[in-house]
């Protein structure tokens, strides 16, 4: 059984793709991302729409009965324009289920997931959201439900209080911006769109509403699940010194400006982020620590696994680069795909005066294309975008600590250090010609160095392998003990 939604009337639809699911029509949105990896320190206004473009994504349900019995459902992609090139990501699920010919793509469909198609690149691409059919067992009469049906909805700013859900449906855009403080027991839910392109950034200059897609602040029991966000003013979903979060099957699409993060835990602690998506223009998951009220909670117990990441400009998933905390440890990326990158892939920049430790990534499987940009900062505002090189290759892997933001978050304080970090699993497909990417591990004094670095199973198209040298890592100083396996 295949679930689609119509677009409600006032939301304008995508024109560059028409889709069928066993031959029932899906629709597809819009949205505005990122044209070019060209990023400014925070200036006081927006970004240009001129370094921006729209992009398409589609969303529909299918039933778990289904998925379980390997019933598989047929999707036809037409594509208005021409193309000679068609790329279905992650490449880890799409190998073999799909065709390009003439206009048309053909994809097998086999259970939920998000998928991502290209033609001849990166731009105008259709993200394809495929969620589980789900009950969410929600009494939409009670007085603790805050419920929006299919249509187009503004009711402002949404505060949870304890107990209460946010039920967004299929086929419902929200324009909202929610918070909660002190609360617990917390769920934004449903399989329709949150979308905050009418708010600004707190500290922009506009006489509009004000607040992101969703922040939390010391709450306990915090539930997002299946909902799509689109066009955060900052960081799309961000937690404060909170504990005992669940994130699944969310969707992050539509970030564009100015330090539009996905997902901030920042000093928080016991927390799943699983089978997600995010297309953001920073950075995509990252964990953060700052001081409030003279307190900075540790960062501890953190699981990502299953999660698709396209990253615009900044990193995949990170740590840092505030990192106000004592530790930040027992954290976990499995089971990824990360499928554009533009700086680094997986990152940890401390730049704060934690200790980072028993860090792993773990299976972790990351794209590399032709068509990737230089990412280059914008000095002024006149600056046009103009990269150096025809190709450009994101670093892999970094650890380090550096001072960027040190004298900001905590002056006079001392630098932490990184040890106990694993990367288990990584496997890099890379379009030909394009070199084995490079990572780096370095400190920055003694006593704040990086230590304690594992490298297993890292594949390079398919092919093992054996030494720090073949795999492009470079040691830098203040770092010791990193090794890999042979």
């Amino acid at each position: 059984m295949v679930i689609a939604y119509p677009i409600p009337e006032g939301e304008i639809p995508s024109e560059d793709y028409e889709i069928t699911v066993d031959g029932q029509t899906v629709q597809a949105y819009r949205c505005r991302v990122s044209a070019v990896p060209f990023n400014t320190v925070w200036p006081g206004y927006q970004r240009p729409l001129e370094q921006t473009e729209t992009a398409s994504f589609a969303y529909f349900d299918v039933s778990r009965d289904e998925c379980e019995t390997n019933v598989e459902a047929q999707m036809e992609i037409f594509v208005r324009r021409g193309f000679e090139e068609a790329t279905m990501r992650p490449l880890s699920k799409t190998k073999g289920r799909y065709t390009a010919e003439g206009n048309k793509v053909s994809f097998k469909i086999g259970g939920p997931g998000h998928y991502t198609l290209e033609t001849d690149g990166f731009h105008n691409a259709l993200h394809i959201f495929i969620n589980p059919v789900e009950n969410y067992g929600i009494d939409k009469t009670d007085p603790n439900v805050i419920y929006f049906g299919p249509g187009i909805h503004r009711p402002g700013k949404i505060e949870l209080s304890s107990g209460q859900t946010l039920f967004i449906d299929g086929g419902a855009v929200v324009h909202t911006s929610v918070t909660a403080k002190n609360a617990a027991g917390i769920r934004i839910i449903g399989h329709g769109i949150l979308d905050n392109s009418e708010f600004f950034r707190s500290n922009e200059e506009n006489d509009g509403q004000k607040g992101s897609c969703a922040k939390f602040y010391d709450c306990s029991n915090i539930e997002v699940d299946g909902v799509i966000f689109r066009d955060s003013s900052e960081w799309t979903l961000t937690t404060f010194g909170c504990r005992n979060i669940k994130i699944n099957n969310a969707k992050a699409i539509g970030m564009w400006r100015y330090n539009s993060d996905g997902f901030d835990l920042c000093n928080s602690q016991n927390a799943v982020i699983s089978n997600c998506f995010l297309r953001c223009f920073d950075d995509c998951v990252v964990l953060k620590g700052f001081v409030r009220e003279g307190l900075a909670p540790n960062v501890e117990n953190i699981y990502v696994e299953k999660c698709v990441v396209w990253c615009d400009w900044g990193r995949g998933l990170e740590i840092g680069a505030e990192t106000c905390a004592d530790e930040f440890r027992n954290i976990i990326f499995k089971d990824c795909d990360l499928i554009h990158n533009a700086h680094i892939a997986m990152d940890i920049q401390n730049s704060g005066y934690a200790h980072v430790h028993k860090v792993s990534f773990e299976d972790i499987r990351v794209e590399y294309s032709k068509y990737c940009d230089e990412p280059i900062y914008q000095d002024f505002k006149e600056m046009e975008y103009s990269p150096k090189t025809k190709t450009h290759s994101p670093y892999l892997m970094l650890a380090e600590l550096h001072s960027y933001y040190h004298d900001i978050l905590v002056p006079g304080h001392a630098h932490g250090k990184n040890s106990d970090i694993e990367f288990d699993g990584i496997h890099v497909t890379s379009d030909p010609g394009l070199p084995v990417p490079e990572s780096i591990f370095r400190g920055i004094g003694e006593g704040n160095d990086t230590s304690g670095i594992r490298i297993k199973n890292l594949y390079f198209n398919g092919e093992k392998l054996g030494s720090l040298q073949g795999a492009n890592v470079k040691i830098g100083d203040h770092a010791s003990d990193i090794r890999m396996d042979e």
